[in-house]
């Protein structure tokens, strides 16, 4: 016998409810013809309108996509028509019958135990206590639950972002700059989460390299933070190009660097590697200029997101140096572009499009040059949930292993 039901209403799926909840639901009109009901024990999939399941007469235009639990009502309907020779004016489905026949058990149960002849009315509590003596030695069954609604490919993700900075174990001084922004907005069914990372590796010394990439994030944090206010305050936001709006960001910033080391002697040579992500709604644009990288982790797999601006790399590329041979060579830190080097600069530019469980880690050559993707993907592994306390695992690990540079890493959870 049917009697719990899940249904529909304003958007939100509700229930189980009991079959005299759900009458008095609708007798108030707290369910409205557009509805969906389905019984417990049912798929979501299988549910039908509220009118339809009401009104036996009326059948709906997708009929043959119904479930077979409404189909053999409605096969009985229509077989009961025929042998009569007109439509079956008032033949309730059988499952409507459950929900009556439940209806008056349900009120006899109360009617039995309101009021007891010698002692009065009883209380909430000693009818509750009367109720589980009629149901000793029935056998309790695991209620079903309801089907869990999948996510839409186009959902917004949530962002867990994380960070952690050291100027490791030989250098007295931090050249790294990190910028780490985060916006989430929502109004209505409509949410958004943003986020905005850069991390910058000065060069120049202790002269200069501190500048080079403090001017850096300044820069980019001034190009980024009106492009997302401005989609803000748009009644339908549209999702900008972020890899044109990080790589112009990049190129201006390569002007402001080089225009500040030519007119400053003391900054003359001053440069900054660095990788940007813009992060929107899960969809991650990547820019890079020299070494700095971004991996990304995703059920058990590390990859390197990004390739090195440096020359070494190019040979490895090439073929004329293998993996492990550039990792040793002695021009591995010789970068092919800079901020601040040349007059023009082209950044590398990807793509990732996150997933929930998924693992961004950008970080400053610091990092790479201690701990291995091996290290690095167990380190993930073990992270739990929390985007900030892997960031600083990383740059401890980094510091055990020698902390022979300053090392910054920056990490995003997707959930």
């Amino acid at each position: 016998m049917i009697d719990r039901w899940y249904y529909t209403h304003g958007g939100k799926t509700l229930g189980p409810m009991t079959t005299v909840a759900l009458r008095d639901l609708a007798s108030q009109g707290g369910l409205d013809g557009a509805d969906w009901i389905w019984p417990e024990g049912r798929q979501q999939s299988e549910a039908i309108e509220v009118r339809y399941a009401l009104d036996s007469a009326s059948k709906p235009a997708d009929f043959d996509k119904k479930p077979d639990w409404l189909d053999e009502v409605r096969s009985a309907l229509q077989t009961e028509s025929k042998s009569a020779g007109k439509p079956s004016e008032a033949t309730p489905p059988d499952w409507l019958e459950d929900i009556r026949a439940t209806e008056e058990i349900e009120r006899s149960f109360l009617t039995t135990f309101e009021f007891d002849a010698e002692n009065g009315p009883l209380s909430e509590e000693e009818i509750s206590v009367e109720l589980l003596k009629e149901t000793e030695g029935v056998v309790d069954v695991e209620p079903v639950k309801p089907p869990v609604p999948k996510r839409a490919a186009n959902a917004p993700r949530r962002l867990l972002v994380g960070s952690a900075t050291s100027p490791g174990r030989v250098r007295d001084r931090n050249e790294d700059s990190l910028l780490v922004q985060q916006w989430s907005w929502s109004n209505r069914e409509e949410r958004h989460d943003v986020a905005a990372i850069v991390v910058a590796d000065g060069m120049g010394g202790h002269a200069s390299g501190d500048k080079a990439s403090g001017l850096v994030i300044r820069v980019l944090c001034g190009a980024l933070t009106p492009l997302v206010t401005e989609a803000m305050t748009q009644t339908a936001p549209a999702v900008p190009d972020l890899a044109e709006a990080l790589s112009n960001a990049l190129r201006e910033a390569n002007r402001v660097v080089r225009q500040m080391a030519q007119e400053n002697t003391a900054c003359k040579g001053m440069g900054s590697t660095v990788v940007a992500l813009l992060i929107w709604d899960g969809r991650t644009s990547i820019c890079l200029v020299g070494d700095c990288r971004v991996y990304h982790w995703r059920t058990g797999t590390l990859r390197q997101v990004t390739v090195d601006q440096t020359l070494v790399a190019r040979m490895v590329e090439l073929g004329q140096l293998t993996p492990d041979e550039a990792a040793k060579h002695p021009r591995r830190n010789e970068v092919a572009q800079a901020i601040g080097k040349y007059a023009l600069v082209e950044p590398g530019s990807y793509e990732v499009i996150l997933k929930p469980g998924d693992w961004l880690v950008a970080s400053s050559d610091g990092l790479q040059a201690h701990v291995d993707d091996r290290v690095l993907g167990e380190a993930i592994a073990k992270a739990g949930s929390s985007a900030a306390a892997l960031a600083s695992r990383l740059v401890e690990l980094a510091n055990q292993a020698g902390g022979s540079d300053n090392c910054t890493v920056a990490v995003v959870r997707c959930v």
